[in-house]
């Protein structure tokens, strides 16, 4: 198992931020200035998409977690993801595992909004995760690195408590 996660973002907003966790005109004038600039295929539901898909992680979080989630989470890949230029996340911030709590995390097999529209999702918690390393098969077909190319499948981290998170200077 990788023994770094990586948070792409862009500078000029700053790291660790959440697009649901802002009001639907501010989030949607984001949105429409990521679909001009940089992510033109962004579809126009992805905000009530996304919003649907944080819904399920946090409840599902607080089940695996066996604690209330009450934030949105930083999206996290696991493994080194700084490689790659991507217009719209220019940065990288790539920092330990270790050096979050295993309560404050949780890991999909893929993007989570792929995950939340799949029969049978789930969310993993940190010794879960370990433990699908170790078997090897349930995790052989996902990206752990970008430094090879672009990864269509990746695991993703959710952080449910950024605050033990190094943020870069503005």
């Amino acid at each position: 198992m990788p023994g770094v996660i990586t948070h792409r973002y862009d500078p000029a907003r700053g790291a660790c931020l959440n697009i649901c966790a802002l009001p639907d005109l501010e989030a949607s004038r984001i949105l429409d200035c990521l679909r001009r600039e940089s992510r033109p295929t962004l579809k126009a539901n992805y905000l009530a998409r996304r919003r649907c898909t944080e819904e399920w992680l946090a409840q599902a979080a607080s089940k695996v977690l066996g604690r209330a989630i009450h934030q949105q989470p930083a999206y996290f890949f696991l493994g080194d993801f700084s490689y790659i230029v991507d217009l719209s996340r220019p940065a990288a911030l790539v920092i330990p595992l270790s050096s979050l709590a295993p309560e404050a995390m949780t890991f999909t097999l893929g993007d989570s909004m792929s995950v939340a529209e799949e029969p049978g999702r789930r969310v993993y918690k940190l010794q879960e995760m370990a433990a699908l390393f170790h078997q090897g098969e349930a995790v052989a077909g996902f990206g752990l690195s970008d430094k090879a190319g672009f990864e269509t499948r990746f695991v993703e981290v959710q952080v449910w408590d950024s605050s033990s998170v190094s943020l870069p200077r503005s």
